[in-house]
């Protein structure tokens, strides 16, 4: 039976894909013969008749070699590359439009515009080095990853420079910690209830972490509603041995009641208190007209700019020069509103419905995904994508507390430039090795040989 998988095996040009082959093909065997000796034959008899009964051997692993192969997102890459250029030029663009003046704004954005170019292509660099990495090293190196990703985020902290309080690197980078959870509860897989109560831990421990070095609720916030769904669905798949709807219980009790009981008790609290700043934060959203010349005034100027926009073209009675506007930091979420001002909401529209061909693709590959590890991580990797243009719509639209954001391509910075390129690159990653990686691989690790071969001449 060796010689048998040998000779399919040789014919997989891929190395990686030998060992998965390999185990699945000898499985197939024995349950094979297994059949054949419940029937009374002997077992070497069984045997042969399993490989009879497989054909030959180079014709199956040529088949084998044709599956077995990485594979190329050619869709993804083309999407990956109109977004990028096509969003560095729309954030020129626009911001030229939308200052006072337009000649100053151009300028201002020129050099902007330089900087992001080379800051894109290194991200087209991380994004590379991503895709032709295996995946499967967020599985094997979870905790290790975990750690000094954390480390790091805290030097990044305390040597960058702060805006507004803020450290707008980090803003983005934070969010790299989803798909590394992803792989922590892949680590966590069949065990039982303390498993499931470490990853709970962890997701809260990661979003205390989130809250310090991006110095802001809205990231830990993101962070640890977008864990806490990655921590429901290994529960939905299987991955603890514990009942479901316990867990799920549980989940919901632990991490989304309690909380939310404990900050409208804080709330509350300090209603009272004019130093309430979160307080006045969500009023002045849900009520800007109380006070439209201060705390409710960019609500009121992004009601009465959608108001008063045309379908198409430039729409001239608001400009980005305004000191409270700009006061927030170059994060700013109102790139889709420079957008829609500039060329009017068909425009918007537009970016809006190429956002959602994107994200529909990126579901696919997660749908598509056999293995736990590349499903679980391509889930985290999509979900951090739905979250920030989500959030980024409905923070344009009026309906969601004006906060730091990046969106997706349309946003200048290093942070979110490298975090979108590792994510991507991750998602690249996973569809190249779908045929190629298995839980089986992950699990066992990577085998490093070092073959020396001595001839004569």
């Amino acid at each position: 039976m060796e010689e048998f998988i040998r000779n399919i095996t040789e014919q997989i040009r891929c190395v990686r894909a030998r060992e998965a082959v390999a185990k699945e093909l000898s499985d197939h065997i024995l349950d094979q013969a297994a059949a054949y000796e419940e029937k009374g034959e002997e077992h070497e008899t069984a045997l042969d008749l399993a490989i009879h009964e497989m054909g030959d051997p180079v014709t199956i692993g040529v088949e084998l070699d044709r599956i077995h192969r990485p594979q190329t997102d050619v869709k993804m890459i083309v999407m990956v590359l109109l977004f990028s250029i096509g969003g560095m030029l729309l954030q020129y663009i626009a911001g030229g439009y939308s200052l006072a003046g337009g000649v100053n704004g151009s300028s201002v954005y020129l050099s902007h515009l330089g900087r992001q170019s080379l800051i894109l292509l290194l991200s087209f660099g991380v994004m590379a080095g991503m895709y032709f990495l295996d995946y499967s090293f967020v599985g094997r190196y979870a905790e290790t990853i975990y750690w000094v990703m954390t480390i790091g985020f805290f030097l990044i902290r305390a040597i960058s420079r702060e805006v507004n309080g803020r450290h707008p690197v980090l803003l983005m980078l934070v969010y790299l910690y989803v798909p590394v959870y992803a792989g922590m509860l892949y680590r966590l897989r069949g065990k039982g209830w303390s498993a499931l109560i470490k990853g709970m831990v962890l997701q809260a421990i990661t979003a205390a972490f989130v809250y310090y070095q991006a110095s802001t609720f809205h990231a830990a916030f993101a962070v640890y509603l977008l864990q806490m769904i990655l921590l429901l669905l290994a529960v939905c798949k299987g991955w603890f041995q514990v009942n479901r709807r316990d867990a799920v219980i549980v989940i919901a009790t632990v991490m989304v009641i309690l909380p939310m009981a404990v900050c409208l008790f804080l709330l509350a609290a300090g209603s009272r208190s004019a130093d309430n700043f979160r307080l006045q934060r969500i009023r002045a959203w849900l009520h800007p007209e109380e006070d439209p010349y201060a705390s409710g005034y960019t609500y009121m100027w992004i009601r009465q700019g959608l108001a008063k926009s045309k379908l198409i073209g430039t729409y001239e009675g608001f400009s980005f020069d305004d000191e409270i506007l700009w006061a927030i930091p170059r994060t700013d979420p109102f790139i889709l509103l420079e957008i829609i001002f500039s060329f009017g909401i068909l425009a918007g529209l537009l970016v809006i419905a190429a956002f959602a061909v994107m994200i529909a693709h990126m579901f696919r590959i997660v749908r598509r995904q056999k293995n736990q590890l590349g499903f679980m991580t391509a889930a985290a990797c999509c979900l951090v994508f739905l979250d920030n243009c989500v959030e980024g719509i409905l923070i344009n639209s009026g309906f969601y507390p004006v906060t730091s954001l990046q969106f997706p391509f349309l946003s200048f910075g290093v942070g979110s430039t490298i975090t979108y390129a590792v994510l991507i690159g991750l998602m690249l990653s996973i569809y190249r090795n779908e045929k190629i990686v298995t839980d089986h691989t992950v699990s066992a690790g990577p085998v490093w040989r070092l073959n020396i071969r001595l001839e004569k001449k």
